[in-house]
């Protein structure tokens, strides 16, 4: 899918699902030789989130997936729907580092070792691996990456990553067309990558960690052409077989040459599409599939925990780092008192709300998530307070405030705004549901439409910055309502720039702190992840930022 497409905001960006376009239906990859059944699983060092227990495995099996929409792409410079998102980062890509257990920060995977850094921090020398290959055989170089980095800059492809790489010297002239390289990219030999960046970022070693920074075989590219959206040639511990739009869905193989040997210990993925949520559900309970992509929505949530047995054999709570808020938006003149948006914010009863997302989210009254890795939390979340709340109002001179509470299809804000709208009755605030589809909404909220709207991000980067700067600071590219604080500015830019995540995390408590007294938005909730399975999936893994681990859960029949 190569070439012009719809560039997305941030807040969808692992957060809903959307149709793809039309594929080819063969792989151009190279069969290859059988694939072999030697090598243990010991062998993998740093996995994430762990190898697990694969004690009994059966090296064969095939396990099948299903999702409610076919994927944008499978060109992890285009993709970023959920389906999408999986399918680059745990099945057909490797990118450079992973995110190691289930908590842990980078740990190298394609790289050979963690990069050697300058003193200065904005050099980073990275060691390859010399065992790993493409799908067609042949191996990754160092020159690999300043192709796959170059072309996701190229602003003829209109990739939704781009601004990623943009700290990287010389990017920016690429990306805006005035050079044809990245003066701060080079491959010193074949296995080994310099990065230059124009100044320190602590979220680098993370970006490397995305599967929009793995590499891509050029002559790949360029044979495939479009088809390289559906057909794509990668690095990763699955090849696609077969893509059939028509039949819905899309066939991936164990590579046999995967640089972590022993692993995959499954033959077959095949991922299905089409499926609305209530037919997932009863397939996975009926033995037809055996893992939900999405997991468990609200929707559906309630039949698989409401009953502990159902829970105990297909649900598995897999934690994430996401946080759920409403925005207020600041063009409103009474929103842009912060008494007016504290009072919001002691008026919910978040226990209530969160109830309604049957495991989904937990009460949480802070802008960033409650699984944080190396954060000493200072803020004092909002708590529920009704009277402070009409106190905050008086005080504001508000008597009668009509306020507009726009929201799409999406679980679980629909029912989420009929129960605010009965809380915040009680505190003197009267709240009109504006329904809507949810590419209407989308559309409305970028463009500043109504007062109260739901929103909700996860973490992808390893960091609270991310949540920082891509929500609250004055110019995020998801900060819709117009919130301004020039001390939240300057923290996190402050924190983009320190020598470690620590030292980051420092000034991101500071920030929250800031964030909770200033009201940015109202904070609801902290989110989880129901992955659900089948009972014979076992060694099943995933965390919240990739999606589920097939390259070492294994089948009991």
């Amino acid at each position: 899918m190569a070439g012009p497409h719809h560039k997305p905001t941030r807040r969808q960006v692992l957060a809903t699902g959307a149709a793809g376009a039309a594929g080819a239906l063969l792989s151009g990859c190279d069969a290859g030789p059988p694939r072999s059944r030697v090598g243990p699983a010991a062998d993998v060092v740093e996995w994430a989130p762990g190898p697990g227990d694969p004690v009994g495995a059966r090296r064969t099996g095939r396990v099948i997936t299903a999702w409610s929409n076919e994927a944008q792409s499978y060109d992890p410079a285009i993709g970023w729907d959920l389906h999408s998102w999986e399918a680059i980062s745990t099945v057909l890509y490797a990118p450079l580092y992973q995110y190691a257990r289930q908590y842990d920060g980078p740990a190298p995977h394609a790289a050979a070792a963690m990069p050697r850094t300058s003193a200065d921090r904005r050099v980073y020398t990275v060691p390859l691996r010399r065992d790993v290959r493409f799908h067609n055989g042949r191996p990754v170089t160092a020159q690999d990456y300043v192709y796959t980095w170059t072309r996701l800059l190229d602003p003829e492809l209109a990739s939704w990553a781009s601004g990623y790489l943009l700290g990287i010297e010389g990017a920016e002239a690429v990306n805006q067309q005035k050079a044809a390289k990245v003066s701060g990219l080079r491959a010193l030999d074949a296995h080994t990558l310099r990065i230059q960046l124009t100044e320190p970022d602590v979220l680098l070693l993370a970006v490397l960690c995305m599967p929009y920074t793995a590499a891509l075989p050029q002559e790949e590219i360029r044979r495939l052409g479009p088809d390289f959206g559906r057909t794509p040639v990668g690095n990763g511990p699955f090849r696609i077989a077969r893509y059939d739009s028509k039949g819905r869905r899309a066939v991936f193989t164990a590579f046999d040459r995967y640089f972590w040997r022993g692993t995959p210990l499954i033959d077959t993925l095949e991922y299905r599409w089409g499926i609305d949520y209530p037919l997932q559900t009863l397939q996975l309970s009926g033995g037809r599939v055996d893992v939900l992509g999405e997991g468990l929505v609200a929707s559906q949530a309630a039949k698989f925990t409401a009953d502990p047995s159902m829970r105990e054999r297909y649900v598995q709570t897999v934690p994430v780092r996401g946080s759920q808020w409403i925005s207020a938006n600041n063009k409103r003149a009474e929103l842009r008192d912060p008494r007016v948006r504290q009072a919001l914010n002691w008026a919910v009863d978040r226990e209530q709300l969160m109830r309604l997302s049957f495991g989904l989210s937990d009460p949480w009254g802070c802008p960033f998530p409650k699984q944080l890795s190396r954060y000493r939390r200072t803020a004092k979340p909002y708590t529920h307070d009704p009277g402070r709340a009409r106190g905050l109002l008086e005080q504001a001179g508000v008597r009668r405030l009509r306020l507009d509470f726009l929201h799409g299809t999406q679980d679980p804000w629909p029912l989420l705004g009929q129960v605010l709208q009965q809380q915040l009755k009680a505190v003197g605030v009267e709240i009109s549901l504006n329904a809507m589809s949810q590419s209407a909404f989308e559309l409305a909220t970028s463009k500043g439409e109504g007062d109260l709207y739901g929103s909700h991000l996860y973490v992808t980067l390893d960091s609270a910055l991310e949540t920082a700067s891509s929500c609250f600071t004055s110019s995020a590219a998801q900060n819709y309502s117009g919130y301004a604080n020039a001390r939240v500015d300057a923290l996190t830019a402050r924190a983009r720039k320190t020598p470690t995540a620590e030292a980051a995390n420092s000034l991101l408590a500071e920030t929250e702190e800031e964030l909770v007294r200033d009201a940015a938005g109202i904070f609801i909730g902290s989110m989880n992840f129901l992955a659900a399975r089948a009972p014979g999936i076992r060694n099943y893994q995933m965390r919240g930022e990739t999606g589920t681990y097939y390259d070492r859960l294994w089948v009991k029949r």
